[in-house]
């Protein structure tokens, strides 16, 4: 199964910052919602497709508790896609 390790992840967080369209607030909110995949350890380490499909479902579903605009989520699923 394919996930997306540390690394990685920094990859998608800087497309995201270079896109221009994420803030430093935004960027940190994206990494707690991700945070306790990250650092698993063993097999488990990362972020796997049903991890990042349950992080993006949050997003989605919970505006209130974050400052993402519906266009910057879907932006992050894409960028997360890639690397899966």
């Amino acid at each position: 199964m394919s996930r997306i390790d540390r690394l990685e992840f920094k990859k998608v967080l800087y497309k995201l910052r270079e896109s221009g369209s994420f803030s430093n607030h935004e960027i940190d909110e994206i990494e707690n919602v991700f945070y306790g995949s990250l650092h698993e350890s063993g097999p488990s380490a990362g972020i796997s497709s049903s991890e990042m499909e349950k992080g993006i479902d949050y997003l989605k579903r919970r505006p209130e508790n974050h400052h993402l605009s519906h266009d910057e989520i879907k932006k992050l699923e894409e960028v997360l896609r890639h690397y899966l």
